[in-house]
C-alpha cells in the first residue's frame, strides 16, 4: 500500500467511525456516571467554577474539553443541554484516535496502520464508549498521543516531540487516576526494549561491526555518551510539559490551588477500591469474557474475537520477527497492562479500553502479517476477503450494541445502565409541576438507600427545591416524592390516601422507583389530561 492509499484508507475509516458514532446520541438515557459529569460540566459552563473532588470523581480534562461543544451548541442554560451535546466530546476523541495513527506510520507499517484504523472505527467497544460521556475515551486518546509522540521523538530526536509527549502525559494525569497503571506499563516496556537493545549493542561491538543500527542508538542514548546531556534536557522538557498541564487543569486555571494536593490525595480512596472495598469487584477474567465471548441467556452472541486472535498473531510476529523496536514495545506494554487490569479486583467494563487499544494496534500488525505471509495473489485475496467479512461482522455488532441493545444488560458494554423508564418518571414529575402553583419551585423529595439516585440529580435539574435522602426521614412528605421500592415506603397508606402512588418506574434492571404525588395536586394534573371520547 502506497502513501496515498494508506491516507485514503485512514480517511475512509474516519468517515466510517463518524457514521457509527454520531447518529441517535440521545437514544440511551444517561448512565449515573454520565449524569455526574453532566452536572459538573454544566456548573463549569454556566458559573465558571470547577473544583476537583479527590473522593469520588475523575480528573478535570473531560470537563474542560467539553466546553467548546457546549459553547457551540446554542444552549443558553443547562435545561437546554441534551444528551447529544454532552456526548460530542467523546465522539470527537474516539474519532481523532484514528488520526493519531499517522504518528505510528513508519513504525507499524502502512498495511498495519490501515487495518488498525478500520478496527478502531468499527470495534463495538470503541464505538459504544465513544458515545459515552465518561473519561475513558479521552484517556485512550491522551495515551495514544503520548505513545505516538514518544515514537516520533525516538525517530527524530526533535524537541517538539518530547514536549508533545509530556503534554500527553499531563493530559493522561488530568483525565483519570488509572493513568498511573498505563504509565507503569510504558515504563516496563521501555526497560525491556532498552535492555534488549543494550545486549544487542554489546554483542555488535564485540564483533567489531562498524555500522551503527537504530538499536545501538537507543542503547547509547540511555547509557550515556555524547547524547546523554541532550537526553536529560529533553526528559526535563517532558516533565515540564506534563507539569504545566497538571498545574493548569487541577488548579482550575489557577482558581483552586487546593486541587493540586487533591490530585495526589485521591489515590488513598482509589487504592481502597482497587483492593476490594467496592461493589464493583469481579474475577480476573471479567474483561476478557466480555471481549472474547459474551452470551447471556436469551441474548445474541457478542465477541471481538477477531481482534483478540489477530493481536495474538501480532504478538508473535512482533516479538520473533525482525520488526522495529515499536513492535516489541507494544507487545510488552499491552501484555503488562492487560495483566495489571486483570489482577486489580475493581472492574468496570469501560476500563478495558486502556489495554484494548494496545490489542488493536497489535491486531493491525497481525492482519498485515497474515496478508504479507501469502505469496500467491489468490491467497492474499482470500485472506483479505475473510478479514473483511469478519470486520463487517464487527461493524454489525457495533450497530447492534449502539442502536438496538443500547440500554440492555444483554449488551456486554452496558453496566448498571439506566433504562428509559426513568425518563417517563421525569416526564410525569415535570407534567405535575406544570399544574402546580409553584411550578418548578414545587418541593421534591428523592429517597433511596446508599444515595442510589442514579441520573435523577441531572434529569430533575429543572426543579429548584429537591431534597436528597438515603433513608426515610421523619417527615417524608412533599408535593412530589420519589422513593426507592427497596424501602417499602407505602406512603399512600401511611398518609391515609392524602398522597397517591402515581407510578412504578424502573431505574436500572430490577431496580425500581415509586412516584408519589399529593392527592389534590394529582387531581389538578388529571384534570388537564385529554378526555376519552364516548
Amino acid at each position: 500500500m502506497n502513501r496515498l492509499g494508506a491516507l485514503a484508507a485512514l480517511l475512509l475509516a474516519v468517515a466510517g467511525a463518524l457514521a457509527l458514532r454520531c447518529p441517535r446520541l440521545d437514544a440511551r438515557p444517561l448512565h449515573n456516571d454520565e449524569a455526574v459529569n453532566a452536572i459538573k460540566v454544566s456548573e463549569l459552563w454556566q458559573q465558571g467554577r470547577y473544583r476537583y473532588d479527590p473522593g469520588e470523581f475523575h480528573g478535570p480534562a473531560l470537563h474542560y474539553a467539553s466546553l467548546p461543544f457546549l459553547w457551540l451548541s446554542g444552549a443558553r442554560n443547562s435545561d437546554q443541554l441534551t444528551e447529544t451535546t454532552l456526548r460530542l466530546a467523546p465522539v470527537a476523541f474516539g474519532t481523532a484516535l484514528i488520526l493519531l495513527l499517522l504518528l505510528f506510520a513508519d513504525g507499524l507499517g502502512r498495511q498495519a496502520i490501515g487495518w488498525v484504523a478500520v478496527f478502531m472505527a468499527v470495534s463495538p467497544a470503541m464505538v459504544f464508549y465513544s458515545r459515552y460521556f465518561i473519561h475513558e475515551m479521552l484517556l485512550v486518546f491522551s495515551t495514544a498521543l503520548t505513545l505516538g509522540a514518544g515514537w516520533r521523538y525516538y525517530q527524530t530526536r526533535l524537541v517538539r516531540w518530547a514536549i508533545v509527549s509530556g503534554l500527553g502525559i499531563g493530559l493522561m494525569f488530568a483525565t483519570k487516576e488509572t493513568f498511573v497503571i498505563t504509565l507503569a506499563a510504558m515504563a516496563v516496556a521501555l526497560l525491556v526494549v532498552v535492555g534488549q537493545a543494550s545486549r544487542l549493542s554489546k554483542s555488535l561491538r564485540a564483533s567489531r561491526l562498524q555500522d551503527q543500527t537504530a538499536t545501538e542508538t537507543v542503547a547509547e542514548t540511555v547509557a550515556g555518551g555524547d547524547a546523554c546531556p541532550t537526553t536529560i534536557r529533553h526528559a526535563t522538557l517532558v516533565l515540564l510539559a506534563a507539569f504545566v498541564v497538571w498545574l493548569v487543569l487541577f488548579s482550575s486555571f489557577f482558581s483552586n490551588f487546593g486541587g493540586l494536593a487533591d490530585s495526589i490525595r485521591t489515590y488513598l480512596p482509589w487504592l481502597k477500591r482497587a483492593s476490594g472495598h467496592s461493589p464493583h469487584i469481579h474475577p480476573w477474567s471479567f474483561y476478557l469474557e466480555r471481549l472474547a465471548w459474551f452470551h447471556p441467556a436469551k441474548s445474541p452472541v457478542w465477541s471481538e474475537g477477531l481482534i483478540l486472535v489477530l493481536a495474538v498473531v501480532g504478538v508473535g510476529v512482533s516479538w520473533f520477527g525482525k520488526k522495529s523496536p515499536l513492535h516489541r514495545f507494544l507487545v510488552v506494554y499491552t501484555i503488562t497492562l492487560t495483566a495489571a487490569y486483570a489482577v486489580i479486583s475493581y472492574k468496570t467494563p469501560w476500563c478495558f479500553l486502556s489495554f484494548f487499544h494496545g490489542m488493536i494496534l497489535l491486531a493491525g500488525i497481525g492482519a498485515a502479517a497474515l496478508v504479507e505471509f501469502c505469496r500467491a495473489r489468490a491467497a492474499k485475496v482470500i485472506v483479505v476477503a475473510v478479514l473483511t467479512a469478519a470486520t463487517a461482522q464487527l461493524t454489525w455488532q457495533s450497530w447492534r450494541a449502539s442502536f438496538v441493545y443500547f440500554a440492555d444488560r444483554k449488551n456486554p458494554y452496558c453496566y448498571s445502565q439506566t433504562v428509559r423508564d426513568v425518563l417517563n418518571l421525569v416526564q410525569k414529575a415535570e407534567a405535575v409541576a406544570k399544574v402546580s402553583p409553584q411550578g418548578f419551585k414545587t418541593v421534591v423529595k428523592v429517597i433511596a438507600p446508599d444515595s442510589d439516585y442514579g441520573p435523577l440529580p441531572w434529569y430533575l435539574r429543572r426543579f429548584e427545591h429537591v431534597g436528597w435522602y438515603d433513608a426515610l426521614p421523619a417527615d417524608p412528605f412533599a408535593p412530589i416524592i420519589v422513593v426507592s421500592s427497596k424501602l417499602d415506603a407505602r406512603l399512600d397508606e401511611k398518609s391515609e390516601k392524602k398522597w397517591v402512588m402515581a407510578g412504578l418506574f424502573e431505574q436500572r434492571p430490577a431496580v425500581f422507583l415509586e412516584l408519589y404525588v399529593e392527592l389534590e395536586l394529582w387531581k389538578q394534573y388529571v384534570a388537564t389530561l385529554p378526555r376519552e371520547k364516548d
